[in-house]
């Protein structure tokens, strides 16, 4: 078992603000609790912080500085790239970069994923893909489907791009 996994936290929850879209839907992917809406402004983060405990994300360094003054957890993340993005945040929290997918949230709605039979799919996904996949789950609130797909292994790869990037920060 590598470093990083023994000391991740993986009961960590997260706002992150307009700036990061992309790396809510890595959060949420990741099994973590993320409130994203690109509408939220930044008195609306700190009041949902305050009030949730959520560690608030952002590119903003006024809000992260304001957040801070307030006592509350914020982090500035400067990345680019979602693997960069991750590796700061990870390095900040020591949340988990180990992909599970029993473990996933939605990465639309935040809604916890809910593992589900191939014949509850079928007539959602392309007959293709329950064809040649097994293995899917659902979302109960918005209704998408999720399976190991071609995209499986670049969530895969940037995982492991990230973590191997925790060392240089």
């Amino acid at each position: 078992m590598d470093n990083q996994r023994t000391k991740c936290n993986r009961n960590l929850r997260f706002i992150v603000d307009r700036m990061h879209g992309d790396l809510a839907r890595w959060l949420r992917i990741l099994g973590y609790d993320t409130y994203y809406s690109p509408s939220l402004t930044d008195y609306r983060i700190i009041q949902i912080a305050s009030r949730t405990g959520r560690i608030i994300v952002s590119r903003d360094r006024g809000l992260v500085a304001w957040a801070r003054r307030k006592g509350l957890k914020a982090f500035l993340i400067t990345g680019v790239e979602p693997e960069e993005k991750l590796a700061e945040l990870a390095r900040h929290t020591r949340m988990c970069l180990d992909f599970d997918p029993g473990l996933s949230r939605c990465p639309i709605c935040n809604n916890k994923l809910v593992k589900v039979d191939k014949d509850k799919v079928a007539g959602k996904v392309p007959p293709r893909v329950l064809e040649e996949h097994s293995e899917f789950w659902y979302c109960t609130k918005c209704g998408k489907v999720y399976w190991m797909g071609s995209h499986w292994r670049d969530i895969l790869d940037r995982l492991e791009k990230a973590k191997k990037m925790i060392s240089n920060y």
